[in-house]
């Protein structure tokens, strides 16, 4: 590729273990915080009203991380024998963890405050997917955004029906802000996988309106995906039949045609507008099959294959990023050899760039490759064949930088050059800065309360830290307020029989 070979450097890890509640010591700030604990339909929320914790200390974008929080996911016993997995999300600075039965949120300047969002509040409603949570704006508030595929008993004579329905939710508050629900099927019985039942093929969101554009296929179904577009402003969706979606932005949305198979043969992209659910343009590729790269992007981005079929494989892949306002094509052809096979995956952060990676079906890195944004041009890239570096595996991409995993160690990649960033220096114990004044001692109101404990599925505040496994990871999701990723069930705070992973918070430091 012709850059110069560079070895890539550690993000700074200072796994020294600090209390929960030292986080919040030493930081002043403006959070909004509740007088009180409240509850609502949507949710419940524990919060203390003395004493008031300040705001979270933040680096936009941060480039250091110590572990500060753990927070245990206990084991979902409404669905002991599902494969789904809670997810992760950083909102603000509110850590999330996302579950079929709904959303979590940890304030992570005040260990007190801990809400959480049922998926479904009616007994008949049954929850067969959810996107994993992301963080968008409304109203210039900082907004949790999920969405679910459920599937709605009925009563009566009436079928049991298939539905795709979208929270936003004020992470300050705790509160739902705007609800949408969509039919997306008549279900043929009841059970867990009747026929009808929808999945959450993919999801594409607009990190500054907060719109989504929701990919579902339906279970024991040949027929073609089906795109659920869903604003907050109108609180309304819009059904597109026979597109999986990639990207949405200013109410535009683009997405793959064909049926829900990858040998469709039928490699077009169609440009829709959300709000009406009319196709603007129909824009042909020439490839078998279509895979969107679902991302925060401003372009849309997708992997084609040339053949896809189990006799000859897939053969002749490319990544094809498309306007949304034109339509206009940009096409890069990838390193790896054009017979193999691999699987393509694409992070946009939300400011000027995009970075794919791919990697062989057995998890090999193969290649990574940065985009800019603007343009949907390639600006970098390299393989594992460049000499000198190794393909990481990327986690999350915020405000310029690439957070990635090495074998040996978390990594800091610029978006826009792909270079190493250098380490920020960082003391391995905190700081005087991060010392605990008088003012910050733990009182008896800082001590989890009865409500703070683990009554079914929902996940306990108060980041136990003898559940950190002392090996800090690169995050799945950042935001200005830190970074938080998921680790197997470790050490003495609980019985790891009833957790099935713990969430660890990284506070920023530089």
């Amino acid at each position: 590729m012709g850059e110069k070979p560079t070895m890539l450097r550690p993000m700074v890890a200072t796994t020294a273990v600090t209390a929960a509640l030292i986080l919040v010591a030493g930081c002043g700030g403006n959070d909004k915080k509740s007088d009180s604990g409240s509850e609502n339909k949507s949710g419940e929320s524990t919060t203390s009203a003395t004493p008031s914790a300040p705001a979270a200390p933040s680096f936009d974008p941060p480039k250091a991380f110590t572990a500060a929080a753990a927070y245990p996911v206990i084991k979902d016993k409404a669905n002991p024998f599902s494969e789904a997995k809670a997810q992760t999300g950083m909102a603000g600075q509110v850590a999330l963890i996302g579950r079929w039965t709904g959303l979590t949120g940890h304030d992570v300047a005040d260990p007190n405050k801990t809400w959480t969002v049922k998926s479904a509040e009616a007994e008949t409603t049954k929850v067969s997917d959810a996107t994993k949570p992301a963080a968008v704006k409304v109203d210039g508030k900082d907004v949790a955004l999920v969405a679910y595929a459920e599937s709605d008993k009925g009563s009566g004579t009436q079928k049991p029906t298939g539905l795709v329905v979208v929270h936003w939710v004020d992470v300050a508050s705790g509160q739902k802000i705007a609800e949408v629900s969509a039919k997306v099927s008549t279900l043929e019985g009841t059970g867990d996988t009747a026929p009808g039942t929808p999945s959450i093929a993919g999801a594409a969101y607009d990190p500054e309106t907060g719109q989504i554009a929701v990919g579902v296929s339906l279970s024991g179904s040949v027929s073609k995906y089906q795109t659920v577009y869903a604003d907050p402003k109108t609180q309304k969706s819009t059904v597109v039949p026979g597109m999986n979606p990639a990207a949405v932005h200013d109410g535009v949305v683009a997405g793959s045609k064909g049926a829900a198979d990858e040998g469709s043969a039928d490699g077009t992209v169609l440009l829709v507008d959300g709000a009406s659910g009319k196709v603007t343009k129909q824009v042909p590729l020439k490839q078998a099959s279509l895979k969107p790269l679902a991302t925060s992007a401003g372009h849309a981005y997708f992997y084609g294959y040339k053949d896809s079929s189990y006799v000859s494989g897939t053969k002749g892949q490319a990544l094809f990023v498309i306007d949304l306002s034109t339509g206009a094509v940009t096409q890069t052809v990838p390193a790896a050899p054009s017979d193999s096979n691999v699987e393509v995956e694409c992070l946009a952060d939300q400011a000027t760039s995009v970075v794919c990676t791919s990697r062989t079906v057995q998890g090999g890195a193969v290649e990574i490759v940065g985009f800019d944004d603007a343009t949907g041009k390639k600006t970098w890239g390299y393989t594992n064949d460049s000499g000198g570096r190794v393909v990481p595996r990327v986690t999350a991409a915020f405000h310029g930088v690439v957070y990635a995993q090495t074998e040996a160690q978390p990594v800091l990649m610029d978006a826009k050059t792909g270079e190493d960033l250098p380490s920020a220096s960082s003391s391995s114990s905190p700081g005087s800065s991060e010392t605990p004044s008088s003012g910050d001692t733990p009182t008896s109101s800082d001590t989890p309360s009865g409500s703070d404990s683990p009554t079914g599925n929902e996940s306990p505040g108060n980041g136990d830290m003898g559940l950190f496994d002392g090996k800090m990871l690169s995050p799945s999701a950042v935001s200005p307020y830190g970074g938080v990723y998921g680790q197997l069930p470790n050490g003495d705070g609980m019985s790891t029989v009833e957790l099935e992973s713990v969430f660890i918070f990284l506070k920023p430091t530089a």
